[in-house]
C-alpha cells in the first residue's frame, strides 16, 4: 500500500490495519464465541460477585430535610405525584473541587445524576465519573457500621460507642493541648471545614493537619510560587483562544474543570463563523486532548521540559519577544536551547501561531510535569498578553495546605519517630496509594490510636484501630468550593443507608462542640460567611436568611462567590538551576514510566464501581484492567506482543502487567494507569489489574526515567472492545469503500473551498425502495451528533446505562464480545501507526425509517411507532437475533444470560422505574429515551401547550459536556436538530443502504494550518 493510501485509511486497531486472522474472525463471526461458549466459563459464585454492585442495593424511603424518623406518608404532600421524578441540586466533591449536579429522585430514591446548568463547573454537562456516582450509593460493599479492629478481629460497634470513645479520648487530647494528634484528610474545599479549622486549632493547638491526594496539584502550585511568590490557581478560557498549546496537559480529560473546558473547547470548533481554534498537543501517550488536537507530537514525558525550553527560545530569542519585567536574567539560560533535536517545522509553527495570536492564545502544562515547566508557561502567557484574556489567576482558597507528597512524608516520619499518638484519617487511603518509598503502612502500626472515616473498609481502614462509615454525598449535607471558588451546596436526597457521617460531623464530634449534625454545620457556615447583612441581627434578618438559604439550595450554589481574578508581578527567578534540560531528557536507549490518572477509576477510589470497570477506556478500549501501554516500536524492541505479560522494574521495585500496543505512543515510554490492583475495594474492584503505586515514588509521581522491561513468558488476555461490532467487510479494498461512509472529516481550508464535501464523499445511484415505504404524519424525532465537538469522554455511555437499566456482564463476557452498552464510541486511527490521528464516533441505534431489523423479525418485536421511532416490544422477542444480523450498524445487544441476579424488593429500588428490566433471551437497543419523550408529551398535553424545542433531551444528550448531541423534532422547521440535519456538514452513515437513519452526523473539521485534504 502506498504512503498516500495509508494516510487516508481509517483503522480501529493494529489488528484491523494488518487484517490479522484474529480481527477477520471477530468481524466475520456475527455472535462472537457463541458456539463454543454458550455455557459460560464463569462460575456462578464469581458471576454473582461481579454483578452484585451493579444489581444489589439497600435503601429507605427518601427525604431531603433532616428528620428523626422516616415513615410512609398517609396523605400525599402537596405538589408531589407518586412516580413523577423530581430534581434537586447537589454537588460532587472530588480532588479539592466541587462540581454542581442535578440529582433525579423518584419516590424518595435518587436514580440519576446530571450536570447543573447554573453551575460554572458543569454548565449542564457531566463526566463518566459523575454519571456513575449514583451506583456507589447503592454499593452493597459499602461500610455499614463502625468497627473496632483488635487482636480479636473486627468488633462491630454503634455510634453511641463511638461518641463515648470520642468524648473520653479527645477530652484527654484537649487537656494535652493536642499533643500527638495528627489529622490526614483528602483534599477538601469545604468552607465548613475551613470555618471549623481555627476552632479545632484553638482546642488542639499542638495538632498537625495534612492533606494527601495521589493526584494533586503540587507541581502546579510550586510552579506558581516560583513565578509569582504566591500559590495561584490557573484558569483557561478555551472559547476565547485561537491557539491552544498543551504540554502534557489533558485539559479535556484529566483537569478538575474538564467538563466546562470541553464545552468551552466545543464553542470554538464549529467553523460556522468562518474560523475555528487550533490545538497543539505534546504528550507521551494519547489522551482525550491529544485525540482532539489538530497537531500532535508524541514525546517522552521526560523530554517535554526540553521542548518547553525550545519553544521559549523560539519566542524570546528568535522572535525577540520581550520577557516580562524582572526576568531578563532568564534569557541567558533560554538562549542555550535555540538548538534542539525536535521537529523544527512543528515547533516553528507553534511559535508562529502563538506570536501571531497574542492575547488570543494560551500555553498549558500538565500536572505531571515539573514545576519549572509550569513557571515557563506562566512566563510565556504573560509575554504573549494572554493573562486576563484567555488565562486568569485566582488565589488558592485554602492557604494552609502545603505539598501533598512532602506532607505525607513528614507525617510518616513523625509516625516512625513515635510522635503520633492519635491519627484521624478523613477519607484518604494512603495504605493503598502512598508513594512506594514512603513506608506509611509500616509507620501506621506504630500509632496507638488510628481512626479512619471512609465509604469502604478499604486498605487503610483495615490497618487502623477504628473505622467509621462515611456518608455518601447523596445522603449527607455539605458544602464545597468549585474550582473557580463558587460556593456549592450539597443536599441529601435520601437518609443515610448505613448511618454514615461526614468529615465536618466527625470534626465537630472530636471537638465536643455542637452542632454535630451536617445540616446545622453547613447552615451556620452559610449564615456566618455568605449571608452578609449590615446592622443588627433581627427577626427580619432571620426571615431574609431563610429565603436566601432556600434559594441557594434550589440553585445549588450562591452566585457571585467566584474568587476574584488576580494579576501578580513576577518575582526574581530562584529556579535558574532547574532550567538545564540536559540531564532531564531521555537517553536513546533509556526507558521511562509514565503514571496517568485513569479515566474510569480515577486514583482507585472508583475501582468497585462496575459501570466504570466495564466502560472501555476511550483510547485503549480496555475494560476491567490496566496495561503496560507502549508504542509499536518499543514493543518491537523488547519482542513483546499484545497480551504478553512484562515485568516493569523502577528504582528497585517491580510490577507485572500485560502489554497493550498503542499507535501514536511515544517511543521508549511506557504508560500505566493508576487506580487498579486493589485488595480491599469490594467484590468488583478487588484484584482488577495491578497497582502502579507499588513502583510510583515521591520523585516520580508523574513520570520517571530508568525503567527496565522484561518479558515473563506469560500471557494475560485483555478485555478490549476495539474490534467488537466492526461495521462492514474486511479486506483493504472494502476498507477504502466503507471509510467515507462512516467517518468524514476535512481540514478547515478544504471546508472553506468545498463546504459540501461531506455530502459528496459517497456517490450512489438514486435510492429506490423494494416496497411501499411507511408514511407517518406528525412528529419526527431525530438526533444530530457533531464529530468536531465529540471528545470521546464516554459520559454519554454511562448516562445511557444509568437511565436505561443496562446491565453489567463482567470481564469474561466482554472478552466474548457480549457487552451491553446501547451506545458505543468507535475509536478510529488514521495514518501511519507511528503518528496517527484519532477520530471518535458515538454510535447508538440509528433509528432507521426504513429499518432492516423490522423486515426480518418473525414476531414484530421491533417495529415503527406513529412518530417514526424504531421501538422494541420486549415481551414479544423470542431471541432469534435476526434483527442483529440484519443491522448494518451493529448496535443491537442481546441478553445471553440473566444479568440481574438476586433481585429482591430492596435491590429493585436502584432501577429507573420508567424503563423495563430486560430478561435473558431478549434483544435491546437505544430507544432515544422514549420514556422521556412520553413524559414530556403528557406534561405538555396537561398544560395544553406544544412541546418546546429542546424540552426533551435523551440521557446521552443531557450528559454530553461538549454539547455534541442534539435531539429534537424534524417536523419543526425551526428546531435545532432540523437546522443541523440541513447543515452542509451533515451526513448519514451507510446512507447508500437506503435505511434512512434519523441520526445524522456533522463531519469533523481539523485546523492543522496546512491543507491535508479530507477523509
Amino acid at each position: 500500500m502506498s504512503e498516500k493510501e495509508n494516510n487516508s485509511l481509517y483503522w480501529r486497531s493494529l489488528d484491523d490495519l494488518a487484517d490479522t486472522p484474529e480481527f477477520r474472525t471477530f468481524v466475520e463471526n456475527e455472535f462472537p464465541g457463541l458456539a463454543e461458549h454458550m455455557r459460560t466459563p464463569v462460575g456462578r459464585r464469581h458471576f454473582l460477585k461481579v454483578m452484585g454492585a451493579a444489581a444489589a442495593m439497600a435503601g429507605l424511603a427518601g427525604c431531603r430535610w433532616p428528620v428523626e424518623k422516616i415513615v410512609p406518608y398517609a396523605h400525599r404532600p402537596e405538589g408531589r405525584d407518586p412516580g413523577n421524578p423530581v430534581q434537586y441540586a447537589t454537588c460532587l466533591h472530588r480532588g479539592g473541587a466541587a462540581r454542581g449536579l442535578l440529582a433525579t429522585s423518584v419516590d424518595g430514591r435518587p436514580i440519576k445524576l446530571d450536570g447543573n446548568p447554573l453551575h460554572p463547573a458543569s454548565l449542564g454537562g457531566s463526566s463518566a465519573l459523575d454519571q456513575a456516582a449514583i451506583l456507589d450509593l447503592y454499593d452493597p460493599d459499602r461500610s455499614k457500621n463502625p468497627v473496632l479492629f483488635s487482636n480479636r478481629g473486627e468488633i462491630a460497634k454503634t455510634w453511641d460507642d463511638v461518641e463515648a470513645f470520642f468524648t473520653k479520648h479527645f477530652g484527654a487530647l484537649r487537656a494535652a493541648r493536642g499533643q500527638g494528634l495528627y489529622v490526614l484528610s483528602q483534599a477538601t474545599a469545604s468552607p465548613s471545614v475551613a470555618r471549623m479549622f481555627p476552632n479545632f486549632q484553638m482546642m488542639f493547638p499542638r495538632f498537625k493537619w495534612y492533606e494527601y491526594e495521589p493526584l494533586c496539584n503540587d507541581n502546579e502550585r510550586q510552579g506558581a510560587l516560583w513565578a509569582f511568590g504566591l500559590p495561584l490557581r490557573t484558569h483557561y478560557s478555551l472559547d476565547l483562544a485561537k491557539v491552544v498549546v498543551c504540554l502534557d496537559a489533558d485539559l479535556l480529560g484529566a483537569h478538575p474543570q474538564s467538563v466546562c473546558l470541553a464545552r468551552s473547547y466545543a464553542r470554538g470548533r464549529t467553523a460556522d463563523h468562518g474560523d475555528m481554534s487550533r490545538v497543539y498537543s505534546v504528550e507521551s501517550s494519547y489522551t482525550l486532548t491529544g485525540a482532539a488536537a489538530d497537531r500532535r507530537l508524541a514525546l517522552p514525558s521526560a523530554n517535554i521540559k526540553a521542548f518547553t525550553l525550545a519553544l521559549a527560545a523560539e519566542l524570546f530569542v528568535k522572535r525577540r519577544l520581550p520577557l516580562p519585567p524582572g526576568l531578563d536574567s532568564l534569557l541567558t539560560y533560554i538562549e542555550t536551547h535555540t538548538k534542539h533535536a525536535f521537529d523544527p517545522e512543528f515547533i516553528k509553527s507553534m511559535a508562529d501561531d502563538l506570536a501571531a495570536n497574542r492575547t488570543h492564545g494560551l500555553v498549558a502544562a500538565g500536572a505531571g510535569q515539573p514545576p519549572e515547566v509550569h513557571t515557563l508557561c506562566h512566563i510565556m502567557n504573560a509575554a504573549l498578553g494572554n493573562v486576563l484574556k484567555t488565562v486568569t489567576y485566582t488565589e488558592e482558597p485554602f492557604k494552609n495546605v502545603e505539598s501533598h507528597t512532602i506532607g505525607l512524608k513528614e507525617l510518616t516520619d513523625a509516625m516512625l519517630d513515635g510522635k503520633v499518638q492519635t491519627l484521624l484519617v478523613l477519607g484518604a487511603n494512603p495504605v493503598y496509594n502512598a508513594p512506594a518509598d514512603v513506608p506509611f503502612s509500616a509507620a501506621l502500626k506504630k500509632v496507638k490510636t488510628s481512626i479512619h472515616l471512609g465509604l469502604y473498609k478499604d486498605e487503610t481502614a483495615r490497618a487502623c484501630t477504628w473505622h467509621l462509615p462515611q456518608a455518601h454525598f447523596l445522603e449527607s449535607w455539605g458544602d464545597a468550593l468549585a474550582y473557580d471558588g463558587t460556593l456549592t451546596l450539597q443536599q441529601p436526597l435520601i437518609q443515610p443507608l448505613y448511618d454514615g457521617r461526614t468529615a465536618p460531623e466527625i470534626l465537630a464530634l472530636a471537638m465536643g462542640v455542637r452542632p454535630f449534625e451536617g445540616f446545622d454545620i453547613v447552615k451556620k457556615t452559610i449564615n456566618i460567611h455568605y449571608f452578609r447583612v449590615p446592622g443588627k441581627v433581627t427577626k427580619e434578618h432571620a426571615a431574609r436568611f431563610e429565603e436566601f438559604w432556600r434559594k441557594a439550595l434550589h440553585d445549588g450554589l450562591i452566585p457571585g462567590t467566584k474568587l476574584p481574578e488576580r494579576k501578580s508581578p513576577f518575582v526574581p527567578p530562584g529556579y535558574l538551576d532547574r532550567l538545564d534540560a540536559g540531564d532531564s531528557s531521555l537517553a536513546k536507549n533509556e526507558y521511562e514510566i509514565v503514571f496517568r490518572e485513569d479515566y474510569k477509576t480515577y486514583d482507585g477510589r472508583y475501582a468497585n464501581n462496575a459501570w466504570l470497570q466495564e466502560l472501555p477506556d476511550p483510547i485503549t478500549k480496555i475494560a476491567w484492567d490496566n496495561a503496560a501501554v507502549m508504542s509499536p516500536a518499543t514493543a518491537g524492541k523488547i519482542g513483546a506482543a499484545k497480551n504478553d505479560v512484562v515485568r516493569l522494574t523502577f528504582q528497585g521495585r517491580s510490577m507485572e502487567l500485560p502489554v497493550y500496543i498503542l499507535p501514536g505512543h511515544a517511543d521508549n515510554s511506557v504508560t500505566v494507569a493508576l487506580g487498579y490492583g486493589r485488595t480491599h475495594a469490594g467484590r468488583v474492584g478487588n484484584k482488577a489489574g495491578a497497582s502502579a503505586y507499588a513502583i510510583r515514588t515521591q520523585d516520580a509521581t508523574g513520570f520517571g526515567r530508568g525503567l527496565t522491561i522484561k518479558k515473563t513468558g506469560e500471557k494475560h488476555t485483555l478485555a478490549m472492545t476495539q474490534d467488537h461490532h466492526a461495521i462492514g467487510a474486511v479486506g483493504e479494498k472494502e476498507k477504502k469503500k466503507r471509510v467515507p461512509r462512516l467517518i468524514r472529516e476535512a481540514t478547515l481550508a478544504h471546508y472553506k473551498e468545498h463546504p459540501e464535501f461531506a455530502k459528496h464523499a459517497v456517490h450512489h445511484p438514486p435510492l429506490k425502495a423494494l416496497w411501499k415505504e411507511l408514511e407517518f404524519e406528525g412528529r419526527k424525532w431525530a438526533m444530530s451528533i457533531d464529530l468536531s465537538k465529540c471528545t470521546g469522554c464516554s459520559a454519554c455511555v454511562i448516562a445511557c446505562q444509568a437511565e436505561n437499566n443496562i446491565p453489567v456482564v463482567g470481564r469474561e463476557q466482554v472478552i466474548h464480545g457480549r457487552e451491553m452498552h446501547w451506545i458505543r464510541i468507535d475509536r478510529y486511527f488514521r495514518g501511519a501507526p507511528g503518528a496517527p490521528q484519532v477520530a471518535f464516533q458515538p454510535l447508538p441505534c440509528q433509528q432507521c425509517f426504513n429499518a432492516p431489523c423490522e423486515q426480518v423479525c418473525p414476531v414484530a418485536a421491533t417495529m415503527h411507532t406513529k412518530e417514526g421511532l424504531n421501538d422494541m416490544v420486549y415481551n414479544r422477542c423470542i431471541g432469534m437475533r435476526f434483527c442483529s444480523q440484519n443491522c448494518p450498524y451493529k448496535v443491537r445487544r442481546f441478553n445471553y444470560f440473566w444479568f440481574h441476579p438476586g433481585l429482591d424488593d430492596v435491590s429493585k429500588m436502584k432501577f429507573n422505574p420508567e424503563v423495563t428490566v430486560r430478561s435473558r433471551g431478549v434483544m435491546e437497543k437505544c430507544t432515544y429515551c422514549v420514556q422521556r419523550i412520553q413524559r414530556a408529551r403528557i406534561q405538555a398535553k396537561n398544560e395544553r401547550r406544544p412541546i418546546a424545542d429542546g424540552e426533551i433531551a435523551p440521557a446521552c444528550a443531557q450528559a454530553c459536556p461538549a454539547g455534541a448531541i442534539v435531539f429534537g423534532d424534524l417536523s419543526d422547521p425551526d428546531s435545532a436538530v432540523r437546522k443541523l440535519h440541513e447543515h452542509n456538514r451533515s451526513y448519514a452513515i451507510l446512507e447508500d443502504y437506503n435505511t434512512q437513519p434519523r441520526t445524522r452526523y456533522l463531519a469533523r473539521l481539523r485546523n492543522p494550518g496546512q491543507d491535508n485534504g479530507h477523509g
